[in-house]
């Protein structure tokens, strides 16, 4: 490929817009009489999976054409040269037209009372109470009435807002890549207490997004009365299949971007480093939680021990066992802080971690975007080549003779070839290429400008939301710290008037020993 096609500039029209969601269905919780269009769905289906996400750019410019494409040999001057007549866009700028301010309004999302059903047709699951408080308009009312939602409606959730937003960072679902960190009966108190908390996490991130707290899904998630004939209503576009990715991340890791951005590559570094100190924490962390698990067991010895004394010194045996049962609610109470700090920092730290990977996926994202523009703009620059080789046989691209060309002809003009009819086949042919490459190129640079803009303000959210959870994990181990703290001086103060009842008898007089 010639170098100069890497030292020239792309001039495109508008970038799409990519504030509006992409999903199209009809809102069911408004029109549930209204059917869908079967047409829509027909010209959605024909779309690729590339361009299903994104509306239709406005069709390539006019006035300013990238090359005369109009198939006749004295549209083209000899002396074109074709480096110059397009080029690639330099990467996308803030855009003060973009609107002032991306937060989100004010929603409160609260999940609570984890119900077991007992066993029906798909088997027995817990449902989990939310409860939503919003000024988001699209809502009917700011105080919805209370639903009950399964894990599964979750998952749908998900997977709905990540095919509607692909250039958001949507939140991941607790245990999505972490698993190890939760044990046990997934009916159990514990396991159900800490997937609560996980899809608290959860619908707190969306709550705070001002994209994903105002999209269709959303609301009818939070609202929906009828959650299961409504969710089939938003028509969610089926996920990429796993041999399709697959596909694509193996094409994708001999791939690499030719004029990467800094701006997303001090995104992602910023990213990895924070993924590093996260694990750090998290080894640290455990390593202390394994140090407090032993000096539990240790306390727990101490108070048995205490126990068995009290046994042999049956004069002060009452005193004795108050002093290990005092032990023994010490060692309650660290355990109790123990919980919570694996409950509310632990995890945090987890989900701070599965965020990183979401947004370093939607980076990738991003990066896959600008490659696919490279690719077709550099399969254009070729095209273009070609179809010069065509109209000046013989002649290479930077002025010189092409040999193998000139020969090439003169034996097919001995065959018998007509090389006139065949080269007019071919540039009429060419031409339509290049039209068809333009307008695919002039495409891919509106999805990866948009793409990337979106990003930008995507990496805004991720950090807000990235600052806020650090500093409630970082508040509820100080908490419990302190309740752990409180709870230990009123036992050990409460042992003390215990221990100031033991009484020493003085030795008598007749029973000292003569001097």
């Amino acid at each position: 490929m010639n170098d100069d096609y890497e030292n020239v500039e792309w001039n495109v029209h508008a970038t799409t817009d990519v504030y509006t969601p992409l999903a199209e269905a009809q809102d069911p919780l408004t029109a549930l009489s209204n059917s869908y269009d079967a047409k829509t769905l027909t010209q959605e289906s024909s779309l690729s999976s590339a361009n299903r996400y994104y509306s239709p750019p406005p069709p390539p410019s006019t006035t300013t054409p990238v090359l005369p494409t109009n198939g006749s040999a004295e549209s083209l001057p000899d002396d074109l040269n074709t480096p110059r007549s397009y080029s690639i866009p330099t990467p996308p700028q803030n855009n003060n037209d973009n609107p002032p301010s991306y937060h989100a309004k004010e929603m409160t999302i609260q999940v609570t009372d984890p119900q077991k059903h007992a066993e029906g047709p798909q088997g027995a699951y817990i449902s989990y109470l939310v409860t939503t408080m919003t000024t988001v308009e699209t809502f009917a009312s700011s105080h919805p009435r209370p639903v009950r939602r399964r894990f599964q409606d979750f998952v749908w959730l998900h997977n709905a807002l990540s095919l509607e937003f692909p250039a958001c960072i949507v939140p991941p679902l607790p245990e999505k890549h972490r698993l190890e960190y939760i044990k046990g009966d997934r009916f159990g108190s514990d396991f159900v207490e800490r997937r609560r908390v996980g899809l608290q996490w959860f619908l707190d991130r969306i709550a705070r997004h001002p994209e994903l707290q105002q999209s269709q899904c959303c609301r009818v998630f939070l609202e929906s009365g009828d959650f299961r004939n409504d969710k089939h209503m938003q028509h969610v576009p089926p996920a990429t299949s796993v041999f399709e990715s697959l596909s694509d991340t193996l094409l994708n890791a001999f791939t690499k971007i030719k004029k990467p951005d800094e701006r997303f590559i001090e995104m992602k570094d910023t990213i990895d480093k924070l993924e590093d100190n996260l694990n750090t924490v998290e080894r640290l962390y455990s390593r202390i939680s394994k140090r407090q698990t032993d000096l539990q067991q240790d306390y727990h010895s101490f108070g048995m021990s205490i126990q068995g004394l009290a046994g042999l010194e049956t004069g002060i045996a009452q005193q004795l066992h108050g002093f290990s049962e005092a032990v023994l609610s010490y060692v309650k109470a660290m355990s109790e802080m123990s919980h919570k700090e694996d409950l509310l920092f632990l995890n945090d730290i987890h989900e701070l971690l599965a965020y990183c990977h979401s947004a370093k996926t939607v980076l990738r994202a991003r990066d896959q975007k600008q490659v696919d523009f490279e690719e077709l703009s550099a399969y254009l620059h070729r095209t273009i080549q070609e179809r010069e080789r065509t109209l000046h046989p013989g002649r290479h691209i930077n002025g010189g003779l092409n040999i193998s060309e000139i020969v090439t002809d003169k034996l097919n003009e001995v065959r018998g070839v007509n090389m006139q009819a065949s080269r007019r086949e071919k540039l009429a042919r060419l031409d339509r290429k290049v039209k068809e490459l333009e307008a695919e190129v002039s495409r891919s640079n509106d999805v990866s400008n948009a793409f990337s803009n979106q990003v930008i303000k995507e990496y805004q959210v991720f950090q807000r939301a990235k600052t806020d959870e650090l500093k409630q994990g970082l508040k509820a181990y100080a908490d419990s710290h302190i309740t752990f703290y409180e709870k230990g001086v009123s036992i050990w103060e409460s042992v003390l008037p215990i221990l100031e009842s033991i009484q020493v008898e003085e030795e008598s007089e007749s029973n000292k020993p003569s001097t």
